[in-house]
């Protein structure tokens, strides 16, 4: 049983933006190991996975680059605008 098995008739049927390959998107759940390192060809050319040691490390992590972002657009005089991560992460 998986979501794609059990999405047809269901009330998440609809719920998913059209275009979204839900096969694919569930494959990509499947990589693991070395394989998340790997570069992808669909991969932004500026992309570098970092990895953590843990999910306290994570949070620390984005919490930089969040403000990072915020800190660059103040610097450079231009607005920003943000999708943020809500609610726990781990």
């Amino acid at each position: 049983m998986n979501l794609l098995t059990t999405l047809s008739n269901s009330l998440m049927q609809g719920f998913f933006p059209k275009g979204w390959d839900l096969a694919k998107i569930d494959g990509l759940a499947e990589v693991s190991g070395a394989d998340l390192l790997s570069k992808k060809s669909w991969w932004n050319p500026e992309f570098k996975p970092i990895p953590c040691q843990n999910l306290g490390d994570f949070d620390v992590y984005m919490g930089h680059e969040i403000a990072i972002e915020i800190s660059n657009a103040r610097k450079n005089g231009r607005e920003l605008a943000m999708i943020l991560p809500v609610g726990p992460m781990g």
